[in-house]
């Protein structure tokens, strides 16, 4: 502003003022005898309005001729279809009077901080934001009725044309009269938000709308009082959306859509809105700070992280947006302008400095831009600051291990119960063929983190490698049991199973099909798929027939009773997996089904040989 305004609203120089005082006179003079002629009106409900309006804009380009005179006119014809008790325009000279004595041009629009110092100057309740546009097809003229309280709740008045100027101010003014029929009604409902009568404020804010109905004004209270006493997201978001269609900016409207959307697990399109409502005021850092957080955390960092870094890099020294810059951009794996950040944060925000897991991250930043040396600097400073942080030492061991072989040693001898440094010192001894105490670090590992991802697996492993085939099934049946992915797991006993019943083929003993069965059975009962069907089918036909033929040469008549039923088990279970598994191997399948068939006289022989009674 270049100067104040000094003009009031009550001079009593001007002519308003002086018709007032006359009116309070005549009122004065009449003493009772007026009071007996009529019945005196009731209070009002509400003090009496005051609406400016102000110069119109003008399209396409700038008339002053025309801004003035479309706010004239307006002006005049709003006055004249004024409920006198219910609101007042304030008068066009005495705005021209304030504007002169501020030096201000008393002809085309006015700026936004002039408008709200006229405002404030005459008491102003409501303003009017018009635009004119004169051409070929007559006189176009809209406008917006907006508060001075929230210059955001705003009623647009739809766009009239007419031959004349006069003509459209006359059928805009009729317009604004109506838009204004839903202001009681909004008063009413924030009225009763302020004591907590939600239910008062609903019925206040629908009165309005039907009042008024394309309200947005009274449909926005409405939207606060939903939302005040918890009403369904489903209900908010479908108010909002009826505001929008009538005014797509409004940010009230915005607001309670996108976090309808968020309560309704819907984030794409909350995120959308959002975004929309941060450039409605890209000038309010608190308001970009809460959409950030809110995008963040609501899985959106994707989306919008562009703007999260655009609007953080514009103002460089607001912490909130540089800590969401870090979290974006770090979550989506941004790894060169996350460094950017995660440096910025490192030299002046004491809170980052003083979390150990800030840190970690900034080395994992360096270490997926090429930086290993400044990755290994950073968590260096950190275990130097953090010195009981196992974890943090876990993440600095192994980033230095190409660097020294004691790392790891001395990590154990600081942190003997860090299941991180156990699990590394395992896979070294493994890697110098120390199997059997390379298992046993690995095992006391996974009994102090039962979470470590794959640590059932990396203990089965090394029991197939020590020969204990048993052993590593039953750490795999545990595996499961502890939740581990039961696709690794099923993927780990199918490989080993196809290995197993490899060998198998080699010896054809039964001992050795039966535990390639048990192996590829349980990937089975574990994650089902074509290939391990037909492993079971092919592993039991294989155990079949090694029974089959091992039978008539075992001494023990009880023993070859067992292999003979054994035999016979298997012959059903071959047939099912092989034609399950079939479309794997079809031509290896139908060969197979077709040699079962020969095998279920012999089994019969054979139990009848060796399993009747003496």
């Amino acid at each position: 502003m270049r100067a104040s305004f000094v003009t009031t609203r009550c001079n009593s120089r001007t002519p308003a003022s002086q018709a007032v005082a006359a009116v309070a006179l005549i009122a004065a003079m009449a003493g009772p005898a007026g009071a007996q002629r009529g019945r005196a009106p009731a209070t009002p409900e509400f003090t009496k309005q005051a609406l400016l309006i102000t110069n119109f804009a003008t399209e396409p380009t700038l008339d002053r001729r025309l801004s003035r005179r479309a706010a004239d006119a307006v002006r005049s014809r709003v006055s004249k279809l004024a409920n006198k008790r219910e609101f007042g325009v304030i008068d066009g000279e005495n705005v021209d009077i304030a504007l002169e004595k501020s030096s201000y041009p008393t002809e085309g629009p006015l700026e936004m901080d002039v408008i709200r110092s006229l405002g404030t100057n005459f008491r102003g309740d409501e303003f009017l934001a018009g635009t004119a546009r004169s051409g070929a097809g007559g006189v176009r003229v809209r406008a917006e009725l907006v508060l001075f309280r929230d210059t955001r709740l705003r009623q647009p008045i739809a766009e009239v044309v007419a031959p004349k100027l006069d003509d459209a101010a006359e059928l805009l003014a009729k317009g604004i009269v109506a838009a204004r029929s839903q202001l009681v009604y909004h008063r009413r409902c924030e009225n009763a938000l302020r004591i907590g009568r939600n239910d008062l404020a609903v019925g206040a804010a629908r009165e309005g709308v039907a009042a008024y109905p394309r309200s947005t004004i009274a449909r926005t209270c409405l939207l606060w009082a939903l939302r005040s006493f918890g009403a369904p997201a489903g209900d908010v978001l479908s108010v909002a959306r009826e505001v929008l269609a009538i005014d797509a900016t409004s940010v009230h409207a915005i607001e309670s859509a996108a976090l309808s959307l968020d309560k309704l697990g819907r984030p794409a399109e909350s995120a959308e809105l959002w975004l929309k409502l941060a450039q409605s005021d890209t000038a309010d850092l608190e308001l970009a700070s809460r959409i950030a957080f809110t995008l963040v955390e609501g899985g959106s960092a994707k989306r919008a992280e562009a703007w999260i870094v655009g609007v953080s890099d514009a103002h460089r020294d607001h912490l909130p947006l540089l800590r969401l810059k870090w979290r974006a951009t770090y979550q989506n794996k941004s790894w060169a302008p996350a460094v950017e950040a995660g440096e910025a944060l490192l030299a002046v925000d004491s809170a980052a400095r003083a979390d150990s897991s800030f840190y970690t991250r900034l080395a994992t930043a360096y270490r997926a831009t090429s930086r290993p040396y400044k990755a290994i600097e950073i968590l260096a400073r950190a275990v130097n600051a953090f010195p009981r942080d196992s974890r943090l030492y876990s993440m600095y061991t192994q980033y230095i291990r190409a660097e020294s072989d004691s790392v790891v040693t001395r990590g154990l001898a600081l942190f003997p119960n860090s299941a991180d440094l156990l699990a590394l010192n395992a896979r070294d001894l493994r890697t110098r063929g120390k199997l059997q105490e390379s298992l046993e670090a690995t095992r006391r590992a996974v009994s102090l983190d039962t979470s470590m991802a794959q640590g059932q697996l990396m203990v089965a492993q090394l029991e197939v490698e020590l020969g204990r085939p048993d052993s590593a099934l039953m750490t795999l049946h545990r595996a499961i049991a502890g939740g581990e992915d039961s696709a690794l797991v099923a993927g780990f006993a199918l490989s080993k199973g196809n290995t197993l019943y490899r060998a198998a083929n080699g010896t054809r003993t039964s001992n050795d099909y039966t535990l390639a069965l048990r192996y590829v059975a349980f990937a089975d009962s574990v994650r089902p798929s074509t290939q391990s069907r037909f492993l079971v089918g092919a592993a039991a036909l294989g155990l079949a027939q090694s029974a089959i033929a091992e039978a008539p040469k075992v001494t023990d008549k009880a023993e070859s009773c067992r292999l003979a039923k054994l035999g016979g088990e298997m012959v059903p279970v071959a047939r099912a997996g092989l034609q399950a598994g079939q479309e794997m191997m079809p031509e290896v399948a139908k060969t197979s089904l077709d040699f079962l068939e020969t095998l279920d006289p012999y089994v019969t022989q054979q139990i009848a040989a060796f399993c009747s009674a003496p």
